[in-house]
């Protein structure tokens, strides 16, 4: 705080910034016994915040809440400022205090002079900062009130009602009482538009913006009637075609949206259909200055009104609309005219009178030779193959035959000499593709056959024996893409002035050979091998390298980096994965959306530094500094949300308003920031054994308290669908298909919170007073809610959230919850049946161990370790070091655990040193493997094997066109890469030690 008075108070300031506060104190007395003044009395208040004792904080706090509990009223602003720093001097996070006690006084200060702008704008802004809605709803109140003909203020009220209605601190009672307030404000300001003689000249209480038109109906939305703001959207003063309007996308979208959805298909039909004519129709500049109207959304509702209203009139007028989009008389942008080329694609899919419809060509169907059209029209655009994907996929088996017939011909005749003619190839190759393995792989999951425990099948493309996929069309795709890849790769001219920042125009290809690849090794039945001569290690290998080739020219292609991370994830390879994680060159928000390809479950993966390699980053990465700059986004989101959101009452953005607080609602309980939090807890146990409990408790910060135990649920804001995906449109994509450990999921995170919270419980660092009592009182919390929610199935952490040994886990630290709990509460010793109860549990913890150590002593196969070995040999530890810190914490509390607890101790602290050792000895074997030389040659070997007659999972075809594409020295420089990797991977297993003895 800067401000004073007059020169005498330079004196006062001077002593706080050197830090002299008896000094600043006694200056401040004297001041005060001249002349006693609301703004000295508050700087002595806050000098007395800055003094380091407790107990002199804590009188400064008690007096802080009397003033707001008195409501008094502060003179003037600068006096609640000096109230509010007071006041974060003391409590550093303030939260629920500042709107108790700074937010009131705020209040009272607007209240007291509700004519001085300045100071209700100032304290406006402060409680929208704070999330203080209720005060800053009072304030808007105000505003509105002492300045009538400001017509912004009238929406800052109605916008900071609903806002506050829809607030979880808004009382339940209090929701539909502000909520039905915005609502009946912003309706009469509806009625006075409607009712407004000029529209030009509208009366400063009316809807006059986009903006408010976008809040009436998103007000109307959540309290009104459905009907309410249909007809709000259709009336021609309010609707998107009226004067206040403007032209807004936004409202069209939503008009036809709501239309929809009252399945009033005539209104639909005549809505789109004169937007469809406006969009193609010139301006007096000969601009087409309305195209965007034929956007793709109009043509679907166009069409979807035409089908069900089921009339061939309906029919031939969307015919009409699509051949005058067409003529060549209407120059509008090409982009526009391929939504008409679409929109034919469509009708011929969904009208009834389209099958009556013969085709030129009596060997094909009409539905095949409009997709054949469109694809000779728009082949050379990239997004040509999504765009006919869906409707392919409803072609019947003989169409089907019919289209590979066609596309089989065009790739026969097919030139990679251009860009465009790439791009017509890769989408070739991709409806073949889509044709000949997804299609069917699809149709034989879902079959009765399958459901009735089948297992082989007959691949309806080549004929050949085959399982759920077909590894002959698998082959012969991957085969023929890599060929393709190399043939358009090798034309240097052709992008010799790509900028970095593109990507190579046949890249695709490379990508659809590395999915073939994927999907070959997941055929095997069998994945308890994991040696190189394995073919699932083969094939991922090899899709390996060939994507590693492919990124060379497209460093920037994130969907071969992408499959690249998921590749060496499986393989072993932290400091690979880290390299093409780097390539994402994640920014802002990405690090919520995308980091969990790396991110998740890294503490049982690579907790360490990665290594340095070619063409990665210069400085070491360490996983922690990757989750701190996770963090780092948070908390700089929070600052950017709240300036946002001044900003936009400022400049009568209102919809942005609540557009910024959902994205910042979602980033305050994404997956992601759990995640953020749970592994670089995890970590920094490894890394640093003896770190503080207080220190490690700092993690928690960017989550609410108990987060786990909350009824609001996480929000998933991890993006699946930048994740490269050529399947069947009404099939899984290809990033479930080939994910190797379960995806990211509300209940696993929340049982990884519980988790730590346990672990911190027994940690050696954790004493029974004061942070552990608090750690105790929450575990009689979380088991209590536990209780309560076992009869709810959504609250279950199902075994498709975990893995095998994640379950195994899951089981093991249940059972340590019950035993603490049961063990330390003297108030449970009385009941007669304890001791059973906790014989039970130390059971099941006994046998969760056992089942651990058994899988640990059966492991094969260590070296090189992949995935799966590293993701056992650090939980596993983790268990053990659990089992043991357990028995140390309980032995601890002597006399205040349970007696007959003493003789389960002895059997679990047995099992997790043997545990321990049995993890310590397997870490040692994996090392001392990868220490041995020749791995370099054994990758080579194992991806292009001399003799493929008779080794395990090659497939000849395959091996033959990736010896020719990929260049010697390339395959060394990668497998030493490789093998370098593996060798970082493993130096983590020194971390994983057996600790002392309890």
């Amino acid at each position: 705080m800067d401000q004073f008075q007059d020169r005498a108070d330079a004196q006062i300031w001077n002593a706080i910034e050197a830090k002299n506060l008896k000094q600043a104190l006694k200056l401040v007395d004297k001041r005060l016994a001249k002349k006693h003044t609301p703004y000295h009395e508050a700087l002595k208040i806050y000098i007395r915040a800055l003094s380091p004792q407790a107990t002199e904080k804590s009188a400064v706090l008690v007096h802080l809440e009397e003033l707001a509990e008195k409501k008094t009223v502060p003179s003037e602003l600068v006096v609640t400022e000096l109230y509010d720093d007071a006041l974060s001097e003391v409590l550093p996070d303030p939260q629920e205090h500042w709107a108790r006690i700074v937010g009131e006084l705020r209040w009272q200060c607007v209240k007291g002079s509700p004519k001085n702008e300045n100071t209700s704008l100032k304290c406006f802004q402060a409680c929208l900062a704070r999330n203080d809605l209720d005060h800053a709803r009072q304030i808007a109140n105000s505003l509105e009130k002492a300045f009538p003909k400001n017509h912004a203020y009238i929406f800052w009220n109605i916008s900071t009602m609903f806002l506050f209605s829809m607030s979880p601190k808004c009382p339940e009672m209090q929701k539909k009482i502000w909520g039905g307030l915005a609502l009946g404000q912003i309706g009469k300001l509806a009625t006075a538009t409607k009712q407004a003689t000029d529209q030009k000249q509208l009366p400063i209480r009316s809807i006059q913006s986009p903006q408010e038109l976008l809040l009436l109906h998103r007000i109307t939305k959540v309290y009104g009637k459905a009907e309410h703001n249909l007809e709000y959207i259709q009336d021609p003063l309010l609707g998107p075609e009226s004067t206040v309007a403007k032209g807004e996308w936004e409202l069209w979208r939503m008009k036809l949206d709501l239309l929809q959805k009252s399945q009033d298909w005539k209104a639909v039909f005549e809505t789109t259909a004169p937007l469809l004519k406006r969009a193609r129709t010139t301006d007096e500049s000969s601009q087409y200055a309305e195209a965007r109207l034929s956007d793709w959304i109009v043509w679907d509702a166009y069409i979807r009104s035409a089908t069900e209203l089921n009339n061939p009139e309906f029919t031939s007028q969307v015919r009409a609309e699509v051949e005058a989009h067409l003529d060549p008389v209407c120059k509008i942008d090409k982009s526009w005219k391929r939504n008409a080329s679409l929109a034919l694609v469509k009708l011929a899919f969904e009208s009834t009178s389209a099958s009556s419809i013969s085709s030129n060509d009596n060997s094909h169907s009409y539905r095949v030779t409009v997709v054949n059209k469109y694809l000779e029209e728009y082949a050379n655009a990239s997004t040509a193959y999504n765009d006919l994907r869906p409707f392919v996929g409803n072609l019947s088996q003989d169409e089907r035959k019919q289209l590979l017939d066609i596309l089989d011909k065009k790739v026969e005749s097919q030139s990679l000499s251009t860009i465009r003619q790439i791009t017509e190839a890769i989408n070739t190759s991709k409806l073949r593709y889509l044709l000949r393995c997804c299609l069917p792989e699809f149709e034989r999951s879902q079959s009765p056959e399958k459901r009735n425990g089948q297992e082989l099948f007959t691949c309806i493309s080549c004929s050949e024996p085959c399982g759920i996929s077909c590894q002959n069309c698998l082959t012969l795709t991957a085969e023929e893409s890599i060929k393709s890849y190399r043939a358009a790769a090798s034309d240097a001219k052709l992008v010799a002035d790509l900028p970095s920042t593109d990507r190579h125009p046949a890249d695709d290809f490379s990508v659809l050979a590395a999915m073939c690849l994927i999907k070959l090794a997941l055929v095997e039945s069998d994945h308890s091998s994991e040696t190189l001569n394995s073919s699932r290690a083969r094939y991922l290998l090899q899709a390996a390298v060939l994507l590693e080739v492919a990124s060379v020219p497209s460093r920037s292609n994130f969907q071969i980096s992408l499959i690249l991370i998921r590749l060496y994830r499986y393989l072993g390879c932290g400091s690979l994965a880290m390299r093409a994680f780097e390539r994402l060159a994640l920014k802002q928000v990405q690090l919520d959306t995308l980091s969990y390809v790396i991110l998740d479950r890294i503490s049982t993966f690579h907790p360490h530094p990665f290594a340095q390699l070619p063409n990665g980053s210069d400085k070491t990465r360490t996983p922690i500094e990757q989750l701190q700059k996770q963090r780092k986004l948070y908390k700089s989101a929070q600052e950017h949300s709240i300036k946002n959101v001044w900003l936009s009452f400022k400049h009568s953005s209102y919809n942005s308003v609540f557009e910024i607080r959902e994205v910042q609602d979602s980033l305050s309980r994404s997956l992601a920031r759990v995640m953020s939090v749970v592994e670089s807890t995890r970590i920094a146990r490894l890394v640093e054994p003896k770190r503080p409990l207080a220190e490690i408790s700092q993690e928690y910060d960017i989550l609410t308290p108990n987060a786990e135990l909350a009824e609001t649920t996480f929000v998933d804001t991890n993006d699946y669908e930048t994740f490269p995906n050529y399947e069947s449109f009404t099939g899984p994509r290809f990033d479930d298909l080939s994910r190797f450990v379960p995806r990211p999921t509300d209940s696993r995170y929340r049982q990884n919170l519980v988790t730590q919270k346990i672990l911190l419980i027994i940690d050696p660092s954790t004493h029974t007073n004061g942070e552990g009592l608090i750690l105790q009182q929450w575990l009689k919390q979380y088991l209590n809610s536990q209780k309560q929610q076992q009869q709810k199935p959504s609250s279950k952490v199902g075994s498709e959230d975990l893995t095998r040994l994640e379950a195994l886990a899951k089981s093991t630290y249940d059972a340590m919850a019950l035993i603490i709990y049961h063990a330390s509460d003297r108030a449970l010793w009385t009941e007669p049946d304890v001791k059973d109860k906790l014989d039970g549990y130390n059971k099941d913890l006994a046998e969760s161990l056992e089942k651990r150590l058994a899988f640990i002593d059966k492991m094969e196969d260590l070296v090189p370790a992949f995935e799966r070995t590293l993701h056992a040999l650090y939980t596993a530890h983790e268990v053990g070091t659990a089992a043991v810190n357990l028995c140390g914490y309980l032995s601890r509390k002597g006399k205040d655990v349970y007696d007959k607890q003493a003789d389960a101790n002895k059997t679990v602290l047995d099992l997790g040193q043997r545990l321990l050792q049995a993890t310590v000895g397997k870490c040692a074997a994996v090392k001392k493997g990868l220490d041995e030389g020749g791995w370099i040659d054994k990758v080579l070997e194992s991806v292009l094997p001399e003799e493929t007659e008779g080794q395990q999972g090659a497939s000849v075809s395959i091996v033959e066109a990736l010896r020719e594409h990929l260049d010697e020295g390339f395959m060394e420089q990668w497998a030493g890469e490789v093998a370098e990797s593996w060798r970082d991977s493993v130096t983590g297993l020194s971390l994983l030690k057996v600790p002392a003895k309890a």
